[in-house]
C-alpha cells in the first residue's frame, strides 16, 4: 500500500511539473493588441459579434497578404522574387457580414506587368453573399424597405442601409421572377394541376381588388412545382384562359387531372383549353357552399353527413351516402341539397384515382393556406406601385411557402394507375344517378 501511494504521488508530481513547463493557454494580450488593435479584455467585453467581426477582418487581411506574397514571389521586405512589382501601402473598405460592419485594409501592388487581382475579396464587394441572399427573403417575408432601415440599419451602423441599397438587393427577385415566368415547361410531366385564385389590392388610387391567379402542379416524380402567378379581373374566363394558354405555349402538356374550386370562369376556361381532362372540384369549397345554405342549428349534423360522402372508403359507398343525404335533407333543405347535387360528379372524381393520392387531390387547401400567408405579407405594403411589384412579392411568398409543401408518393404502378384513370374518365365520365335525378325533379 505504501509503495502504491508513493507511485501515485510521483505520477501526480510529474503531471504538475509538466503543467508548469507548458506554454500559456491563451495568446498574450500584447499579441492580441498588435493583431486586432485592442486588448483581449476590451474585445471580450464587446461581445461575440465584435469578436466575429475582428476575426473576419484578421483572416481577410491575412489571406490578401498571402495572395500578394504569392503574386510577387517574396515576403514583405524580401528581395528578389518572380515579379517586378512591389507593395504600395493599403486602402480601406467597409464590409458588411452577418455579424455587422467592419473596416478592412486592402493591399495595393504597383509596378507589376500584370494587374494584381484578389481572390479572397472580389473587386467592389462590400457585402457577403449571405446578406444579399437574406435581404430578398426578408422582403418576401413581408418586410418593407422602411422595416429594413429601422430593424437592420442600427445593426450595420456606418455601412448604411438606404432604400436604394435594399432595392438593389431585391432586384434579383425581379430578375428571377422574369426568368421563371418565361421558362420552358415542355420537360415537365404534370400529373395533377391545381388552379386557384384570390383577390388582392394591387394599384394605387383605387379600392378595387384584382384576381391573383395561381397554378401549381404535382409532377410525375411526386414533387410540387409552382407554374404560374398572374393577375386577372375577378377570375374571369378570359383571364384564366390566358393563364392556361400561356402554360400550353411554354410546352406544358395536358395533366391527368385538374383540381379547382367551383368558380364559373375557371371551369369554363378549363373546358375550353382541355375539354377531355377530368376535373376534381375541391370538396372543402363544396362543403362550405352547402353549409352556407343550412341553418346554424343543423350545420353540425349536415357536416357529418357530408363527410360520409366525401370521406367514404370507396366510390360505391360515397354514392350510397350521397343518395342517403338527398333523401334525408331533400325536403327540409332543398337549396342546400341543390347546391350539393350540382357538379357532384366532379367532387367525387378523385375516387377513380389511386387511393394513396386521395388526401392530396380532393382539395385545393394547400393553395388556400398559401394565400393566407401571402395576405399577411401584402398587408405590409398596402398598395403596390406596379403590377410587377405585386406579382413579384406574391410569387416569392408562394414559392417560399411551396418549399414546405409535402410531395406525393408516386411509384411506377401508381403513375400508371393515375394515367389509366384519366384516360378512362375522358372516354366515360363519372355519373352520379341520385344527383341527376334530384336536379331533374327539382
Amino acid at each position: 500500500m505504501k509503495g502504491y501511494q508513493r507511485r501515485k504521488r510521483k505520477a501526480s508530481g510529474n503531471g504538475k511539473r509538466r503543467a508548469r513547463h507548458r506554454g500559456p493557454a491563451v495568446l498574450p494580450d500584447e499579441l492580441v493588441a498588435a493583431v486586432v488593435g485592442q486588448s483581449a479584455e476590451d474585445l471580450c467585453q464587446e461581445g461575440l459579434d465584435a469578436l466575429a467581426r475582428q476575426g473576419a477582418r484578421v483572416l481577410l487581411e491575412a489571406g490578401m497578404e498571402a495572395e500578394v506574397t504569392e503574386f510577387l514571389g517574396r515576403l514583405r521586405y524580401g528581395r528578389g522574387g518572380t515579379a517586378t512589382g512591389y507593395r504600395n501601402g493599403h486602402r480601406r473598405r467597409s464590409l458588411t457580414c452577418g455579424s455587422g460592419s467592419f473596416e478592412v485594409r486592402l493591399p495595393k501592388v504597383t509596378g507589376a506587368p500584370e494587374p494584381f487581382e484578389r481572390k479572397t475579396l472580389k473587386a467592389y464587394a462590400r457585402q457577403s453573399d449571405l446578406i444579399r441572399e437574406v435581404m430578398p427573403l426578408l422582403y418576401a417575408e413581408g418586410l418593407s424597405t422602411r422595416d429594413f432601415e429601422r430593424a437592420l440599419g442600427p445593426f450595420w451602423e456606418e455601412a448604411g442601409l438606404s432604400r436604394s441599397s435594399v432595392s438593389r438587393a431585391n432586384r434579383q427577385l425581379y430578375e428571377a421572377f422574369d426568368a421563371w415566368r418565361r421558362r420552358d415547361l415542355s420537360h415537365r410531366r404534370v400529373l395533377y394541376l391545381f388552379l386557384d385564385g384570390y383577390h388582392e389590392r394591387v394599384r394605387f388610387g383605387t379600392k378595387e381588388k384584382e384576381g391573383v391567379l395561381v397554378a401549381h402542379a404535382i409532377l410525375a416524380d411526386g414533387s410540387r412545382e409552382l407554374l404560374a402567378v398572374a393577375l386577372g379581373p375577378r377570375e374571369s374566363t378570359e383571364a384564366w384562359k390566358a393563364v392556361l394558354d400561356d402554360l400550353k405555349a411554354r410546352g406544358l402538356r395536358a395533366p391527368a387531372l385538374v383540381i379547382s374550386d367551383g368558380a364559373p370562369g375557371l371551369i369554363a376556361a378549363i373546358r375550353a383549353v382541355w375539354p377531355q381532362v377530368p376535373r376534381q372540384r375541391c370538396i372543402a369549397h363544396k362543403m362550405w357552399n352547402v353549409l352556407a345554405r343550412v341553418p346554424k342549428r343543423l350545420q353540425g349534423e349536415v357536416e357529418r353527413d357530408l363527410k360520409k360522402v366525401f370521406y367514404a372508403p370507396c366510390l360505391d359507398e360515397a354514392k350510397a351516402a350521397a343518395a342517403a343525404f338527398l333523401e334525408k335533407w331533400g325536403d327540409r333543405l332543398p337549396t342546400a341539397c341543390e347546391t350539393f347535387a350540382t357538379d357532384l360528379e366532379d367532387c367525387l372524381t378523385f375516387y377513380r384515382f389511386p387511393e394513396a393520392h386521395w388526401k392530396r387531390i380532393r382539395t385545393s387547401n394547400v393553395l388556400e393556406r398559401a394565400f393566407k400567408e401571402v395576405r399577411r405579407r401584402t398587408r405590409v405594403v398596402g398598395r403596390f406601385p406596379t403590377e410587377r411589384s405585386a406579382l413579384v412579392l406574391i410569387w416569392a411568398s408562394v414559392e417560399q411557402d411551396r418549399l414546405r409543401w409535402r410531395g406525393v408518393k408516386i411509384t411506377a404502378e401508381l403513375l400508371e394507375a393515375a394515367e389509366a384513370a384519366a384516360e378512362e374518365l375522358s372516354r366515360q365520365p363519372l355519373v352520379i344517378d341520385c344527383a341527376r335525378q334530384y336536379l331533374d325533379a327539382a
